[in-house]
């Protein structure tokens, strides 16, 4: 190989190099737009319910019931009532008297 065709091999090169390089380039930038495009897409799927949802009023009815935190815990309809204790007969109280001293 003479040193004029050394030269010419080694320009190729150079030329080959940068259009990989120029390539690579564009491809990672159609890549990064195209995922910028689809983490949007993404985000205003997920957002959107949250965005044009419920009420934070109208959310914390469902957590806590019509009465607010207040009230959670007392009785609602449907809720068992217990049972009913019958008194025995002859007994006026069922609770036992408490000896003190």
């Amino acid at each position: 190989m003479t040193p004029q065709e050394a030269i010419e091999a080694a320009g190729l090169v150079e030329a080959e190099t940068r259009y990989c390089l120029q390539l690579g380039r564009e491809m990672y930038e159609a890549g990064y737009k195209r995922a910028e495009a689809d983490m949007a897409e993404r985000w205003t799927r997920a957002a959107a319910p949250a965005a044009r949802g419920q009420s934070q009023a109208d959310l914390e009815v469902k957590r806590w019931g019509p009465g607010g935190r207040e009230h959670f815990a007392d009785p609602r309809p449907g809720d068992y009532p217990g049972r009913l204790v019958q008194p025995e007969a002859g007994v006026s109280d069922p609770r036992p008297e408490l000896e003190i001293g």
